[in-house]
């Protein structure tokens, strides 16, 4: 009788944990998932350990919502909105980045002087008074750029760089156009020949709206050091100011 108990325990533990695993993964493929900003290309924005939600359900999924981009289905499915210019937003290419959408398919991208032109029209960029702290002791411009579509957000200028002018970039239909707000230290998708260049919609993984905390340590393991680290005024942090 102990036996068969031992193992109806065994089975049902099993079971249960399969469950409980398999919930785990559609939750974090499907609805949320955790993320830490690694680098520092989206300041002033976004900073490095910065923690964030990825809301992956918002523009749906796709293969690659899920570990490992199993071939399950192709496109997206379940969406409920797409991308708009302004959304800071999640994607995988040879691996996991974080930008700012500034190209839909069809649109016409180019830096000239340091200014974002969409579609031939310049893109309003204004000084601010306050400056931001890149280094210790070292301050650089921040700037307010807003979209066409009324989206504003800050952005920085750090000195003259071969990003000051590139393109133009004609972006393809299913593909969009990224850059960080730290526009002269950011991989992304000016460097066309890279890793990144134009990403296709089923690479989207989500949007990013608020940190829920930060800390100046970026590992996830090393509690100590995040607790002693963390920025008090980060705590569910509005991006969308």
């Amino acid at each position: 009788m102990s036996r068969k108990k031992t193992k109806k325990s065994f089975l049902t533990h099993t079971i249960e944990f399969a469950v409980i695993l398999i919930v785990a993964v559609l939750f974090r493929s499907v609805l949320f998932e955790p993320w830490v900003v690694p680098s520092g290309s989206m300041l002033p924005t976004l900073l490095i350990g910065d923690r964030v939600i990825v809301n992956k359900y918002i523009y749906g999924i796709s293969k690659h919502s899920f570990p490992f981009s199993p071939n399950l289905f192709s496109g997206r499915i379940l969406q409920l909105s797409k991308p708009a210019l302004g959304d800071i937003i999640v994607f995988e290419t040879d691996r996991v980045y974080i930008k700012r959408l500034v190209g839909l398919p069809g649109d016409k991208i180019e830096t000239i002087n340091g200014s974002l032109y969409i579609n031939d029209k310049i893109v309003q960029k204004e000084l601010l008074n306050d400056s931001f702290e890149y280094e210790p002791g070292a301050t650089v411009p921040q700037y307010q750029e807003t979209l066409p579509n009324g989206v504003k957000h800050k952005v920085l200028d750090l000195s003259n760089s071969p990003y000051d002018y590139s393109g133009p970039f004609f972006v393809p239909e299913k593909h969009y156009f990224f850059m960080g707000d730290n526009r002269d230290d950011s991989n992304d998708s000016r460097n066309i020949s890279g890793s990144i260049g134009f990403v296709q919609e089923d690479h989207i993984l989500g949007r990013v709206t608020n940190t829920f905390f930060s800390s100046k340590e970026p590992s996830w393991y090393n509690l100590p050091g995040i607790i002693l680290n963390l920025r008090m005024d980060r705590f569910f942090y509005s991006l969308t100011k």
